[in-house]
Order: structure tokens, then C-alpha cells, then sequence
């Protein structure tokens, strides 16, 4: 490939090139098989650096081009976390300036889903910005930056009042309890806590994911409790997923300590560290995590390490509210590594899984087949 059909390429798949850049490239493939193969090996590269999590930073002519030549396209990202790795093959279709793929219907970008608050005598409402509940002894208000916040204003009376925040598949949402702790919840999880927190210890019931900053009370521990485990901590940041329809529970220490307390045996881990819980057995095992693959959710990314596209259509079906249907085939095993931002459209992440994969997808509806090629 010379340098001039290289530049054609790259315009055309940023959408640049002019008809005769366009007629250039699909005479040069034309010619011969090697030119076919060529072509896609060049965009495969590209593509994945195109839509790296990398901050804008990459150069991508340079990058492509000096990839190609050290390594090839299979090896070239193996060292870029922000890029979508797969084992398998790939192709790319160039496009001519200002034709873009087809989008489908209902394909809309996830955490745009409303988030209820049930309150302790089970009135229901939707946040929205500025919504305000005085709860008597503590205030709950919407900021649009921060989420859900309470605030003690008194002392609570009688026996422990108790809300739940529900984020529904689609949504996720941020909140602070009475205490500081701060919350992230991600997509089809709920919370429950208490309005105000005990004199001795802060207790909160989670079904699904959350990643917690706890503030700091050795006096006061904080417990998380779903339905496989107990957490323990006094100050520290952490992931808990408990989606009861999986097959394990997983809590990840990103800083200070934890225990985690689940069929009869107890675990303290370190930072770096995770808690499976097979939810079949109920023993709970220790791993050494890269705990990013866990908690980058909270950040906006899609972070993957190996993971087959079974438990990867998992966290798409939550976060776009879908639901994927595998047909017989290697697909559900196919493992992917990298990160990918969330705040692309579902049509935007097939398209991604199909261009760096032998996966195809049938949408119909809300239904989206998963096959080989």
C-alpha cells in the first residue's frame, strides 16, 4: 500500500474523502486479493484507535501506519487499554463523505431512564432536578450534580425510617447518604437505607450494583447486605455487584479494607482484591483483580478484561434496557478486552462488537439475536 491510497483511506473513513478519493480506493482494492486483505487489516486498525478511550490523544495516521508495520493489527493494541480487543477476524465498509450506517429504531443511549424514591411510608416519586422531601429530622434533595443528598436536620425518633432509591435498566444514578458516603448505582439496581443512620453501625440492603467512597467512622461501620453476603468497612471506596439472576456476587476493593462474610466463611481483603460469591454453592473464594474491569462503570466506560460476550450482553442488556437472545454457536464464549465509553448508542456498540468480531446481530425490537458470522 503507498502512502497516497493510505491517505485516501483514512479520509474515507473519517468521512473526508471526495468521489475521486473514494474511486481511488475501490479501484486499488479491486486488483487483487491482497489488496482486499490489506485494506482490511488497515481499517480493522483503524477503527479500533478511532474509538479508543484514549482522551483524544492519539495520532491516528501515525499510529495506524507505524502499528501496521511493527506488530500487525492483531498484536498493535495489546498494550492500549481504551482499545477493543477479540480474537477473531474482522471487516470495515468504507463509506463515501456524508453516508452514515443506518440506525434502528429504539437504539438510544443508556442512563436516560427516570429514577424512582420510595419512601418509608411507600410513596413513590420521580427525581428530577430540584425535587425536595422534608422527611422531618432529614431533608433529601435532587442536585444535579451530586444526585440524591441527605441531610440530618434533627434526631431520629422511634424505629429506623427506610427509603429506597430504584434505578431501572437504562438508568443510573448518584446519591449521598446522612453520613457523606457517597453511592454510585448503577443500571436494574436498588437500594435501601435508612433516612438517618443508627447509633452504631450504617446498615444498607443492595440488589444489584454500587460502588461506594464510605466516610470514615471506626465507631460506625458500614454493612452492606445483599442477598449472598455482608460486607464490613469503616472508610473506603469499593464495587459490590449482587444481581441475584447471576451467577456469582462479586465485591472489589479499590481502597482501604473490607470483610466479606458469606456462607459460613469470612474474607478480608486488601485493595486489588475481590470476593466471589457462587451463588449455586454459596462459598465464597479471594481473586486478584484489575479492579478498573470493575469499577470504570462509574466513570462512564465500558472496561473488559477477557470477558466472554455473554456476561458483556449482561451489562448491555441492563444499560440499554434490551434483551439479547444467543443462537447456537461460539459466540456466547468469544472474550473481549478493552473499554469502550458508555455514552455511545447501543447501535454504535453492535456496530463495534460486529466490525471487531465474527458476531452478527438480528435487531427485532427490543430483541437482538446473537450469531456467527
Amino acid at each position: 500500500m503507498n502512502e497516497r491510497i493510505e491517505e485516501d483511506l483514512i479520509d474515507c473513513l473519517q468521512g473526508k474523502a471526495t468521489s475521486e478519493q473514494v474511486k481511488r480506493v475501490e479501484a486499488w482494492i479491486g486488483e487483487s486479493e491482497g489488496n482486499r486483505a490489506e485494506h482490511e487489516q488497515f481499517c480493522e486498525t483503524y477503527y479500533r484507535l478511532r474509538h479508543a478511550v484514549a482522551w483524544d490523544k492519539i495520532n491516528e495516521r501515525q499510529a495506524t501506519r507505524a502499528g501496521r508495520k511493527r506488530t500487525g493489527t492483531r498484536r498493535l493494541l495489546s498494550g492500549i487499554a481504551a482499545a477493543l480487543l477479540v480474537a477473531a477476524g474482522t471487516w470495515w465498509i468504507a463509506r463515501p463523505a456524508g453516508e452514515e450506517s443506518p440506525s434502528l429504531p429504539g437504539m438510544t443511549r443508556g442512563g436516560t431512564r427516570e429514577v424512582t424514591l420510595v419512601l418509608h411510608d411507600g410513596r413513590e416519586m420521580t427525581l428530577s432536578s430540584g425535587t425536595r422531601v422534608d422527611l422531618g429530622y432529614a431533608r433529601a434533595e435532587e442536585d444535579s450534580l451530586a444526585g440524591l443528598v441527605y441531610k440530618a436536620t434533627g434526631v431520629a425518633r422511634g424505629e429506623q425510617e427506610y427509603n429506597t432509591l430504584i434505578v431501572p435498566r437504562g438508568g443510573v444514578h448518584s446519591m449521598i447518604f446522612s453520613d457523606g458516603t457517597r453511592a454510585r448505582v448503577n443500571a436494574g439496581s436498588s437500594v435501601r437505607y435508612p433516612v438517618v443512620f443508627g447509633e452504631t453501625s450504617r446498615e444498607i440492603h443492595v440488589d444489584g450494583e454500587i460502588f461506594l467512597e464510605v466516610t470514615r467512622d471506626a465507631s460506625h461501620p458500614f454493612i452492606v447486605h445483599t442477598a449472598r453476603a455482608v460486607t464490613r468497612v469503616t472508610g473506603t471506596s469499593f464495587n459490590v455487584m449482587a444481581h441475584e439472576e447471576d451467577a456469582v456476587t462479586e465485591i472489589t476493593l479499590e481502597s482501604g479494607a473490607v470483610t466479606v462474610t458469606a456462607g459460613g466463611e469470612t474474607l478480608a481483603l486488601v485493595p486489588g482484591e475481590q470476593a466471589r460469591v457462587d451463588h449455586a454453592s454459596g462459598r465464597v473464594a479471594r481473586e486478584t483483580v484489575h479492579t478498573a474491569c470493575y469499577t470504570s462503570w462509574k466513570d462512564g466506560l465500558f472496561y473488559f478484561d477477557r470477558m466472554p460476550l455473554d456476561e458483556l450482553c449482561k451489562r448491555l442488556e441492563r444499560w440499554y434496557d434490551v434483551t439479547f437472545y444467543f443462537l447456537p454457536g461460539d459466540a456466547r464464549s468469544r472474550a473481549f478486552t478493552g473499554a469502550v465509553k458508555r455514552d455511545n448508542t447501543l447501535q454504535f456498540m453492535l456496530d463495534f462488537i460486529e466490525k471487531t468480531s465474527s458476531t452478527r446481530f438480528r435487531v427485532n425490537g427490543e430483541v437482538i439475536e446473537v450469531h456467527d458470522k
